[in-house]
Formats: structure tokens, C-alpha cells, sequence
């Protein structure tokens, strides 16, 4: 039974195909009509396919998952507050254009003169270290 019902749908998809393109390419003037029609098809089709896989995934969240959510409104409230977005990637801050000068070693000490002391024995040891 179930073989004779599956060969006549099959048949009468076929058929119906064979139908469409004949119609289509004979009959120029049905071609707006059939283009029209085929995409409403295509649209509940697609419609169709996420309804279906909405509800397997609501049956299998609430079938796999045996104990009940008991979630007051106030603790949802409060579970929403407290998660806040992550943010992976800082905003940059604008650089600004920045001249280079080349410093002659005259003018490297009063280069140096900006420094705090202690950044400046730095800087000094590393030359050292350097040289």
C-alpha cells in the first residue's frame, strides 16, 4: 500500500514538472504567472522546513531536558543584569600625526631633561648595556 501511494505522488510530480516546463517554454505569455506561483511555492516551502525545524528543536529541548525550569521572574531579572557584553576587541584611541626629528647628540640631553630621573638611569644603563 504504502509503495503504491509513494509511485503516485511520484508520478504526479513528475508530471506536473513535465506540465510546468512545457507551459512555460511554449507559452510565452504564462511565464510571469508560473515564475510568480513557483516562488510563492519556494517561500512556504522554506517557511515550512523552519517551522519544522523550530519544533523538533522546542521538542528536543524540553523532551531531553527532564527537570522543569523553575526560574522566577525576579531571578530572570536579576540573571539578565548581572551578564554584560563582552567586549574582546578595545576601542582604539586616534593617534595624532607625530613629527620625527632626528636628535643630535647635543640636543639628547635636553631630551633627556623631560624624563623623570629614574627613567633616565634607565635609559642610561640600557645604552650601556647597548654599547
Amino acid at each position: 500500500m504504502l509503495n503504491l501511494i509513494t509511485i503516485t505522488i511520484s508520478l504526479f510530480l513528475i508530471v506536473l514538472t513535465g506540465w510546468i516546463f512545457t507551459t512555460y517554454f511554449i507559452k510565452k505569455d504564462s511565464q510571469k504567472g508560473i515564475r510568480e506561483e513557483l516562488t510563492n511555492l519556494f517561500d512556504i516551502c522554506k517557511k515550512f522546513f523552519i517551522s519544522l525545524k523550530n519544533l523538533i528543536r522546542v521538542l528536543a529541548i524540553y523532551t531531553l531536558n527532564s527537570e522543569e525550569r523553575k526560574v522566577t521572574p525576579v531571578d530572570e531579572t536579576l540573571l539578565k543584569k548581572n551578564e554584560q557584553p563582552l567586549n574582546l576587541v578595545r576601542p582604539m584611541k586616534e593617534i595624532k600625526d607625530q613629527s620625527v626629528e632626528i636628535i643630535d647628540d647635543e640636543e639628547d640631553d635636553n631630551a633627556l631633561s623631560s624624563f623623570s630621573p629614574e627613567v633616565v638611569e634607565v635609559i642610561n644603563e640600557e645604552e650601556e648595556k647597548v654599547a
